[in-house]
């Protein structure tokens, strides 16, 4: 379970978030769409890597605390894609 909440869900939340960014920027000339798919490419993968690695190797924590981390380990693409908005 606990990998499921800190590994699945923060991907699942991250996919989503680029699925809106690059559905919002469709058809209007704006080329964040593009930089969010490819930018979700390479960061989706590597959070959940990183963030099952991160787990394995608090074996020993209280969960909530290294779920905590985990999530916001995952911030780091929306934080990343929501600058890029306010550029563009």
């Amino acid at each position: 379970m606990r990998y499921f909440i800190g590994v699945l869900i923060p991907l699942f939340l991250q996919s989503l978030f680029v699925f809106i960014v690059i559905e919002m920027n469709t058809g209007n000339g704006s080329w964040l769409g593009l930089g969010a798919l490819l930018l979700g490419m390479i960061a989706i993968p590597i959070t959940a890597i990183l963030n099952f690695i991160y787990l394995k190797s608090r074996k020993d924590e209280i969960n909530l605390a290294v779920i905590a981390k985990c999530f916001l380990i995952s911030l780091v693409l929306p934080f990343i894609v929501l600058f890029f908005l306010m550029l563009g």
